[in-house]
């Protein structure tokens, strides 16, 4: 029996992750809810698999049983992020999601001391967005001494996974943040920036958004000021009936839609430091960033609370990813 398990499998991204994990030769759990579909997914892949619900704390428990390191691709995350975490403090099971929904690591921050105390890893965010941009902000400031502010913007591209545009809507906040001296404090929308993504078409205007990075880049690198902006294009954040959209974007749309980041990072002494990342598309990278995540902490690269992927792997894990890269401007 392996004792690493995948809750919320049959999703769009936790489907590309399992499969991924199949072909580096792990042999995870395959986990969820519906019998039917995990059952499926297992089957089609050789993988074991157990079946519960987040709300029923016995049977969390039990369906945890003999695993080490559990991966979360189980959106919302505002439904499944503290019942799982907490079954993990429980169990001494190193939690870790592909969340970028605030809550998540909000919820880490909270239950760090808990978790801790049993020696347990909060890793929210493992793959996607919040290890890109933390480890790019890591790469972006490593040469500057003291460092002030780091303005941070994620291209997104192409279309989102229904998964993804539900548990947007549902995990998105009201409030449009900053962090300022150390504080989380109001900004207004209309506060944009221009950033230029090294992709051949020069600066362009990015919005403030709420990101967990104001969490997560303050974590790793005690940054006191902090503004996160994103760049859509494609088909963006899709609004209506979001349960009638498509399960995700097919592996061609995935390939023709690239992300890219941005880091501009200022250092007391007057230092300016520029940096672009570059990845595949978000699904692809965050399967394949996810499973390499929970490899490494099968192998022991774990440490007990609340934790980001830039502190715990290094801004390099990045460039481990499907040929990523980082460039300094």
């Amino acid at each position: 029996m392996t004792d690493f398990m995948i809750y919320g499998a049959t999703g769009y991204t936790g489907r590309l992750a399992s499969e991924y994990a199949k072909t580096i030769g792990l042999n995870p759990v395959i986990a969820g809810r519906s019998t039917d579909r995990v059952k499926h997914l297992a089957d089609s892949l050789g993988f074991s698999y157990r079946t519960f619900d987040v709300n029923n704390r016995q049977a969390v428990d039990d369906g945890l049983r003999g695993i080490r390191v559990l991966l979360s691709c189980a959106g919302p995350f505002a439904r499944t992020a503290e019942p799982l975490m907490d079954a993990c403090i429980r169990s001494g099971v190193h939690y870790l999601d592909v969340s970028a929904e605030l809550i998540s690591y909000q919820l880490a921050e909270q239950k760090n001391d808990e978790a801790r105390a049993a020696n347990v890893m909060l890793l929210p965010g493992c793959g996607g967005s919040v290890a890109m941009l933390g480890c790019l902000a890591g790469h972006a400031i490593k040469t500057i001494n003291k460092v002030t502010s780091i303005d941070i913007a994620l291209f997104v591209a192409g279309t989102i996974s229904r998964g993804s545009a539900i548990s947007t809507a549902e995990g998105v906040t009201a409030e449009c943040l900053k962090r300022q001296n150390g504080q989380l404090t109001e900004q207004t929308a209309q506060d944009t920036a221009e950033f230029d993504f090294d992709d051949g078409k020069g600066s362009v205007s990015c919005f403030p958004v709420t990101l967990p990075d104001l969490l997560t880049i303050w974590k790793s690198t005690n940054t006191p000021n902090i503004k996160t902006f994103v760049h859509v294009s494609g088909g963006g954040f899709p609004t209506g009936d979001l349960a009638a959209l498509p399960d995700g974007p097919t592996a061609e749309q995935r390939k023709d839609s690239r992300y890219h980041a941005a880091v501009v990072a200022r250092g007391d002494d007057g230092t300016i430091k520029r940096a672009v990342l570059h990845t595949p598309n978000g699904y692809d990278f965050t399967s394949v960033a996810c499973i390499e995540a929970a490899r490494r902490v099968l192998d022991g690269k774990a440490k007990g609370g609340f934790q980001t992927p830039a502190i715990t792997f290094g801004s390099d894990f990045v460039t481990t990813i499907l040929g990523s890269t980082l460039k300094d401007m």
